[in-house]
């Protein structure tokens, strides 16, 4: 009986800290949503597909340039170059567009 107590304050401890973890995983994860890195640029800069959605977009994220794209199609369909401006500009239906990418170029 004697190594019983002696075990009791040990459990109490260890239940004790195994409940501060579980307050703790809340308020860690808040803190990273609430990161700026996060609160800066919520869509993704380049191809930016939006499953839900099934539309397809680019971001173009630099500056006040516009850019030239290429807009590669599925389907056997040609791709073709696209001159965007910054921000979120709509390609088109993702079942169709299957990617697009910088070309390195201003327009």
């Amino acid at each position: 009986m004697r190594s019983l107590v002696s075990l009791r304050p040990l459990a109490s401890l260890a239940i004790a800290l195994s409940f501060a973890g579980l307050a703790a995983a809340p308020a860690a994860a808040a803190v990273e949503q609430n990161s700026p890195r996060i609160a800066e640029s919520p869509l993704a800069c380049g191809w930016d597909p939006d499953g839900p959605s099934g539309r397809a977009y680019y971001n173009h994220c630099g500056g006040g340039s516009w850019v030239w794209i290429r807009v590669e199609r599925h389907h056997g369909l040609s791709g073709y170059d696209e001159c965007v401006g910054p921000g979120r500009t709509y390609l088109g239906d993702a079942g169709i567009i299957k990617f697009a990418w910088y070309k390195g170029e201003t327009c």
